[in-house]
């Protein structure tokens, strides 16, 4: 019951500031031109710290070695999940560029803006070794299959291991430099802990202020149209979470994993996606669909998802 208050908490905290990002734009306090910025500032300096002064505070040597498997479990259930949202994207009989476009938005999670916020504070720090399995396993696939998924049909693109060197970026950076740390017990001067846990802490709002300010910016009326994404959305962010929790649970992991674990894969789809389609010469406008219907559904489903994990089974 603990759990499942503490992410209601946190869902309605994410909602709030989203109203207040939807408002700030609408009354033009925040102009639209800058909503980019606060995405990329997000995404570029305050995840690496969060990331880090998470993962560096929250776990262990031992925590590390003990957990490594994970990263194996998720991986097979990358796999299970790209193969659901392929298969459901043919059922619904897409067209065109929105079936790889529906099909990535519902295989990947948005880590970053929904995920280390949420783990964390139901969670605590440890929750960051769970973060940590998962983003790895992620950016490899993502970086791979999913950035291929973001061209148009027509295009013959096949992946080039090129494309591997959009993994070296900066939150991969601090993840790979906070399990160096750990492996090798060092510790983070205090001077300098203090000044990256100031900076992890300064920016947990951006993410639904962006959110809630592209709302603002938006026909709502037209995304509902899309209505295969609410299909989808009960798929990756209910069924799939739900069944993962259930299958650890019966290998005989413990509750907490098992929770984290289903989060983890219940996430909103990655922000990234438009803004590739845009870049690819793909339906950028689809791809933001998906991430504003599936963020804003994310305030629902995280919740349900906690309460049948928690409270039911």
């Amino acid at each position: 019951m603990a759990q499942f208050t503490a992410v209601l908490d946190q869902v309605l905290l994410f909602f709030i500031i989203m109203i207040i990002g939807f408002l700030a734009v609408k009354a033009n306090f925040l102009a639209r031109d800058s909503l980019p910025v606060i995405t990329k500032l997000f995404a570029r300096v305050i995840v690496p710290f969060i990331l880090f002064v998470n993962t560096v505070n929250g776990a262990t040597r031992e925590d590390v070695i003990k957990n490594f498997y994970l990263s194996g479990i998720y991986l097979c259930v990358f796999i299970t999940v790209i193969v659901i949202a392929r298969v459901l994207a043919k059922l619904l009989r897409l067209k065109g560029n929105k079936a790889p476009l529906f099909a990535v938005a519902n295989s990947f999670g948005n880590v970053g803006f929904v995920g280390i916020p949420l783990l964390v504070s139901v969670f605590g720090q440890g929750a960051m070794l769970y973060v940590t399995m998962y983003a790895f396993v992620d950016q490899f696939i993502f970086w791979t299959y999913g950035y291929t998924m973001t061209f148009p049909v027509d295009n013959k693109l096949k992946f080039k291991p090129k494309t591997l060197v959009n993994m070296i970026n900066a939150p991969i950076i601090a993840m790979i430099l906070s399990i160096v740390l750990i492996m090798f017990n060092l510790k983070v001067p205090a001077l300098l802990d203090k000044a990256f846990t100031s900076m992890a802490v300064s920016g947990t709002a951006l993410p639904f202020l962006y959110i809630g300010g592209m709302l603002a910016t938006l026909n709502i009326k037209k995304l509902l149209k899309n209505y295969e994404f609410f299909i989808g959305t009960s798929m990756k962010m209910i069924i799939v979470p739900v069944c993962l929790f259930l299958v650890l649970r019966a290998i005989g992991l413990e509750h907490e994993t098992a929770v984290a674990s289903a989060l983890l894969f219940g996430l909103p789809t990655v922000s990234l996606i438009p803004m590739l389609a845009s870049a690819n010469g793909s339906d950028a406008e689809y791809g933001t669909a998906a991430v504003l219907i599936n963020t804003v559904a994310s305030l629902f489903t995280l919740t349900i998802v906690t309460y049948l994990t928690n409270i039911v089974l």
